[in-house]
């Protein structure tokens, strides 16, 4: 086999390729999901950055690709009737890879910073949608309906997963954090934020826990959540701050450690995964 019969092996075999690869790799970030939340082996580490980004990249690539052969005008005759229907259910493969691009539900960031890309990614999505549409309406034939309708099922999920991951970047992006956070008090009279003497805490902390115990009622909930540490948000009030202590002053080290590790759970699947808390 020439350099010739190798260029036109690959060309026939490009799509399968990358197809296959792109659901190879998936894999990759499947079970680092699983894995991220325990102490991970350094060799691992790059693997799982490398599967991060060459998952999009291949599912960009097989995209392209699906492009490139449906721009081509199809031959006349028997060959083409063949290459026409053969180029059909590749199309078929269009919604596939848009769900490779969307990403694993448990592993949308590999830092903190890729939240911050997610108008990049909704850009992407954008593009790469229109591509798979603009293969599909040109390469599907006009009269099959009922072909049309069968494939419009993997189409509608395979965008709405594409869309999907930006979506999950944006809402764990800094500026999302800050903008679900309460409003700061401001004072009535001069409009400026309200902050807390440090000495009023200083003050209600150390003294005895029954002079603080009103703050602990059915109707003023404990609301700690961990994420507001990692945002710059206006400092909680005092009566905040107290009522998180004595919460956590009426649990032992167990229940307590057990509810710090349920939040700090919760936090990390914000940060980085679709998962919602």
């Amino acid at each position: 086999m020439g350099v010739s019969g190798a260029v036109q092996w690959w060309e026939e075999w490009q799509l399968r390729i990358l197809v296959i690869a792109s659901l190879v790799i998936q894999y990759i970030p499947f079970v680092a999901s699983v894995e991220r939340k325990h102490p991970i082996r350094s060799w691992f580490r790059p693997i799982i950055w490398l599967a991060y980004l060459g998952s999009d990249a291949i599912a960009i690539y097989g995209l392209a690709t699906l492009f490139n052969r449906h721009r081509k005008p199809q031959n006349d005759g028997d060959e083409g009737t063949m290459g026409s229907a053969h180029s059909i259910l590749e199309v078929l493969w269009a919604p596939i890879l848009l769900m490779h691009l969307g990403g694993q539900d448990g592993i949308t960031a590999y830092n903190i910073e890729d939240n911050e890309l997610w108008p990049r990614h909704i850009l992407t999505s954008v593009s790469q949608v229109t591509v798979a549409i603009y293969v599909f309406c040109k390469s599907w034939p006009s009269n099959d309906w009922t072909l049309l309708s069968a494939a419009m099922c993997p189409f509608i999920p395979g965008i709405l997963k594409c869309f999907e991951k930006p979506w999950a970047l944006n809402r764990a992006s800094i500026n999302s954090l800050v903008s679900s956070g309460e409003p700061i008090r401001r004072s009535i009279h001069t409009h400026k934020p309200m902050i807390d003497p440090l000495e009023d805490f200083i003050d209600k902390a150390t003294s005895p826990i029954e002079a603080n115990e009103y703050l602990l009622t059915s109707a003023t909930p404990v609301d700690f959540t961990p994420y507001k540490l990692f945002v710059d948000l206006a400092s909680p009030s005092v009566e905040d701050r107290i009522r998180v202590l004595l919460s956590f002053s009426t649990l032992d080290g167990n229940h307590a450690y057990c509810k710090l590790q349920h939040w700090l759970s919760n936090t990390f699947l914000l940060l980085y995964t679709k998962k919602k808390v």
